[in-house]
């Protein structure tokens, strides 16, 4: 696992190119994400600040890929950062959703973050199921009956059982 870098758009563009339309209408909660070259460019150029990236990465053929993303990124006026994954339709199931989410909160925690906070679909029980067995807080979103709201406090991560 490692930071996204800003030379990492092309690493980007296959992953999201490379997810099923229900992965990817999961982690962008719609199916009609346009992967231009200035959405890869917001998803790669962080700040390590306000916007913080992970991705986890395999070698096949020589050739470095993602595998699984994790971001957030900083309303700083609240210290609250929005938070989200997205695991390679081949790697689900194994563990790495849990060791993104663990990292991203690692990060957050250490940044000062108070609150990490998350959109996620109703029938995306993967990754509620996820959410709930990391403390995080479940709640319908008022008035969308589509989507559930995830929160928790970072620096509550090692009181959390695994």
């Amino acid at each position: 696992m490692r930071a996204v870098r800003h030379d990492d758009g092309e690493l980007e563009e296959a992953f999201v190119r490379g997810l099923s339309l229900e992965s990817a209408y999961q982690r962008m909660l719609s199916g009609g994400t346009k992967v231009t070259p200035e959405w890869i460019e917001s998803m790669t150029h962080i700040d390590y600040d306000r916007h913080m990236a992970f991705a986890v990465t395999t070698v096949r053929d020589g050739v470095e890929q993602f595998v699984g993303v994790a971001r957030y990124v900083v309303d700083p006026a609240a210290l609250r950062a929005e938070v989200a994954i997205v695991v390679g339709d081949a790697w689900q199931g194994q563990g790495l959703g849990r060791r993104l989410l663990t990292t991203l909160l690692e990060h957050a925690q250490g940044a000062g973050i108070r609150e990490a906070v998350g959109v996620v679909l109703a029938t995306n029980r993967a990754m509620l199921r996820l959410a709930r067995s990391m403390g995080f807080a479940v709640s319908a979103e008022p008035g969308d009956a589509t989507v559930m709201r995830i929160r928790r406090n970072p620096r509550t991560l090692n009181a959390q059982p695994h």
